[in-house]
């Protein structure tokens, strides 16, 4: 019995040698073809997104590995393309025979993916709605939470154990200029990275180590940069459209992708910096800094949206705020952003301001507490939907010091510096010192009541701020795609005129709109006294600022002694006061956009009792000027086309007025 089961033991043992003896010899023999027909596989999805790829001496070495001498993608009708150069990739066997590719292993020397940006490509195409090649008209039904789900999927499921690649980047070229983004000694192993992140395009080259975690059962990534280097970082694409630059001493994301289906992704983790700076003229005209930056995040990639959920709360320095927001693609293209309603203690949120965007604020100390709302909402489709709600409020808010200006010096005589691009071009006094200062009561009732009703009529009944024309700016500025109307009141353009650069950034509008709420909510200047130092400063003409001075210019007249049709046309040319020539024909009479001007604002002015009806009667558009400005025309040959004219027209209806 022994016997038996001994020998035929024996002849299992061999028919198992045999047997892989066998399949051993059948792989050798077959694994080429498989290896090619799961080539010919991945050209034809390749060809069906009109891609063309070039392979070079493709084969096997040893059992599983398949190494690429030369690999050459490159699109059929533009320069996009991805070049690799001697990559050895261990493969499954088993998927392999399913013309399936999955990797255990990938070691080799470049990868490289060089795109490039026609400049076609604009911001008014991302915001246009109507045309189905773009973005929005792509994405349909469940593509959006489908497409971010099959390739998190994949990402986890072919992210090889085991990676050693020399280069692996990605080249974007814009107008001409190419920025380099990628990983240079990228080490993977069991789920441990380390690699060294290189920046380099105009001019500037940074190198960064990086280390990161994978955790393909739990869906888990974590990256962690140590930057020691001080210089900032060129961003791809942002560099060269915007000119944006960033640096940090440290980064850390750890993020969860485990909460997804073909319907919703909802990524969750934190992100967070150390010392980050940025630069970028459109932001702020110095760089910015912001010492401590950290947020706990959850995001929703939906059918047709994406979301930044409202249980996100991030922290600036010292303060956190809520946000939201949301990106409807579809059936029509949306945007809601909220701040949700957050309470910061005061010395907090001044000391929290990031240094380079605010040059006012910088070192304001205050007690007390802040309550600051936003609700903003368009339909892209309907951009007359837009709404915008913003509220900021205080409790036992008291200023304890202020930053690089004292607000209350308004309410005297003080030093005020004219600035044109920038640079300054004329200081003087403003005050009884100056003889060209006019006390508010001595100038003309009809200039007070023309520049308000034009510029802000309700700037003795609000705030600072008229949420009214401030949302109709919004509705321009996206409809025109450009920033074409500011919305400013009487309050932000003092403010802007006597504490701030006339540079048009983000930081600026920013600091400009915390100013005004100061001055307005605290009751540091009387409204009398801004409008008074509002019409001694302003510019009126060329090297012409106060209203005294453009009495003189334009009529040879005392702000006193200026009749309503002078006012009307003094008060039309605020928004552009360089343009004055071009508001009349070289033989001195106004050009025909300035009598529908003239006639609705004399009509505003006395519907909001400015002034009485019956200073109206009988009043034409006529306005002759009797100063040194009726020589000032531009000759005929000189005179502006009729392009000019209608801009100016344009200009003159998105006042308040219209």
């Amino acid at each position: 019995m022994n016997l038996k089961f001994s020998f035929t033991r024996r002849l299992f043992y061999i028919a198992g040698i045999a047997l892989a003896t066998l399949l051993i010899t059948a792989f050798f023999l077959l694994r080429g073809i498989m290896l090619h027909k799961a080539m010919a596989s991945v050209n034809s999805r390749l060809m069906a997104h009109q891609y063309e790829a070039k392979w070079d001496n493709v084969r096997f070495r040893g059992i599983r590995t398949v190494f690429f001498g030369r690999l050459h993608i490159q699109h059929q009708s533009d320069p996009d393309e991805l070049y690799i150069d001697s990559l050895s990739v261990r493969v499954r066997v088993m998927p392999l025979a399913l013309k399936q590719i999955r990797i255990s292993m990938l070691r080799g020397q470049v990868i490289r993916l060089n795109l490039h940006v026609a400049d076609s490509v604009s911001d008014e195409k991302i915001i246009a709605t109507g045309n189905d090649s773009l973005l929005t008209g792509k994405i349909k039904n469940n593509e959006l939470a489908g497409f971010a789900n099959r390739n998190i999927r994949r990402l986890f499921n072919f992210l090889p154990a085991r990676v050693s690649m020399e280069r692996m980047e990605m080249a974007l070229t814009y107008n001409g200029t190419t920025t380099l983004a990628g990983f240079h000694n990228l080490k993977v192993k069991n789920g441990v990275m380390s690699a060294a992140l290189i920046f380099e395009g105009d001019s500037a080259f940074a190198q960064i180590p990086v280390t990161g975690k994978f955790n393909r059962a739990n869906s888990l990534m974590e990256l962690e940069m140590i930057n020691a280097d001080t210089t900032l970082l060129p961003i791809p694409f942002l560099k060269d459209k915007f000119g944006i630059a960033a640096g940090f001493d440290s980064l850390h994301l750890k993020i969860d992708l485990a909460s997804r289906n073909r319907h919703l992704v909802s990524p969750r983790g934190t992100f967070s910096f150390t010392r980050f700076e940025l630069s970028g003229d459109r932001l702020s005209s110095q760089n910015i800094r912001i010492n401590r930056f950290k947020t706990v995040f959850k995001a929703n990639i939906g059918p047709d949206y994406l979301e930044i959920d409202s249980a996100t709360i991030a922290e600036v320095n010292r303060i956190a705020f809520r946000p939201y927001l949301r990106l409807q693609l579809n059936p029509s293209p949306a945007v809601i952003f909220r701040l949700l309603n957050t309470k910061w203690n005061a010395d907090d949120f001044f000391r929290s301001l990031p240094q380079g965007m605010f040059t006012s604020l910088i070192g304001m100390r205050a007690t007390g507490s802040l309550q600051f709302f936003l609700d903003f909402s368009v339909d892209l489709k309907n951009l007359d939907s837009l709404s915008f709600h913003t509220r900021l409020t205080s409790d036992d808010f008291n200023i304890v010091g202020y930053g690089a200006d004292d607000y209350r010096m308004l309410n005297g005589s003080f030093l005020h510096t004219a600035y044109e691009r920038g640079i300054p071009v004329r200081s003087f006094k403003v005050g009884p010192e100056n003889p060209d200062f006019v006390p508010l009561e001595q100038i003309s009732p009809f200039v007070r009541a023309a520049v308000m009703t034009s510029e802000d009529g309700s700037f003795f009944y609000h705030k600072g701020f008229n949420p009214n024309a401030f949302r109709e700016s919004m509705v321009t500025n996206l409809r025109e795609r450009r920033f074409a109307r500011g919305g400013s009141t009487i309050s932000m353009q003092l403010v802007k005129n006597v504490f701030l650069t006339r540079n048009k950034t983000f930081s600026r509008k920013i600091e400009e709109a915390i100013i005004v709420w100061l001055i307005e909510n605290e009751r540091l200047v009387p409204k009398q006294r801004m409008y008074e130092v509002y019409l001694n400063i302003i510019e009126w003409g060329p090297g012409i600022y106060g209203i005294n001075q453009a009495g003189r210019f334009y009529f040879n007249k005392s702000p006193a002694e200026l009749t309503l049709n002078e006012s009307v046309y003094l008060a039309s040319i605020v928004p552009h006061p360089k343009w004055f020539k071009y508001t009349f024909e070289t033989n001195g009479n106004p050009r025909p956009f300035f009598a529908v001007y003239f006639n609705r604002l004399k009509e505003l002015m006395a519907r909001r009792e400015f002034i009485s009806p019956s200073d109206t009667t009988g009043v034409l558009p006529v306005v002759m000027l009797t100063g040194p400005a009726a020589t000032a025309f531009a000759p005929a040959d000189t005179v502006v086309s009729d392009s000019l004219i209608f801009k100016e027209l344009k200009m003159i209806e998105r006042t308040n007025l219209f």
